[in-house]
């Protein structure tokens, strides 16, 4: 995984390693969590294929990050990882994409995980998404429409 910085969104700087677990990575998602910086990526290692998420974290956003985590989603593909924490609970939603359909699995201390997919709803043919707060004013906006 490599990353860039940029002030203006029309120079950027050269490309830097980010991440080298020793296995390819794709599908990065990072998430300040106080002063640690959780980084949720894909394992997309091919032969044997692996096609699971991790966890790695880091005291800054350009790390270093330390060793990925076990896989936090279970005996099936997944990948586009998009993680939010509300409270003390970690949701990570993500495409299980060889099922076509979405999924989700919690965690209050990133280490042990619920796969709580089966309470998760997304429109038909959901795939790769973001989660952001917004206020409840927008939230009523949005609800109307």
């Amino acid at each position: 995984m490599y990353y860039t910085l940029t002030t203006d969104f029309e120079r950027l700087a050269p490309p830097k390693l980010l991440y080298e677990p020793g296995f390819n990575v794709i599908d990065a998602t990072i998430v300040q969590d106080g002063k640690r910086y959780v980084m949720f990526l894909k394992d997309e290692t091919r032969h044997p294929p692996a096609k699971n998420l991790r966890v790695a974290s880091a005291d800054a956003p350009t790390g270093p990050y330390g060793p990925p985590s076990a896989p936090i989603t279970g005996n099936y593909w997944a990948e586009g990882p998009s993680a939010i924490k509300l409270g003390e609970k970690w949701f990570v939603y993500f495409d299980r994409y060889t099922e076509h359909r979405y999924g989700l699995v919690t965690s209050t201390d990133l280490v042990h995980w619920d796969d709580e997919s089966e309470r998760a709803r997304f429109p038909a043919d959901h795939r790769h998404g973001s989660v952001l707060r917004v206020s409840r004013e927008v939230l009523g906006g949005l609800l109307k429409q």
